[in-house]
């Protein structure tokens, strides 16, 4: 799969095996890149492997 996929919160938490209200927290606390589509929010998949390179 591409990098540049655009995924759900729901889909976000089910890739990072954790709760989408923890993917909101790490979106709001600006450790996982986000954007704001109506009143959700859309990760890219870019984003998460982002997120690892840093945490890891």
């Amino acid at each position: 799969m591409p990098n540049d996929e655009i995924l759900t919160v729901k889909e976000t938490a089910a890739r990072l095996k954790t709760t989408r209200q923890q993917v909101r927290k790490m979106i709001a606390n600006e450790e996982l890149p986000a954007v704001k589509v109506g009143r959700e929010w859309r990760v890219l998949k870019a984003g998460i492997m982002g997120f690892f390179e840093v945490n890891l």
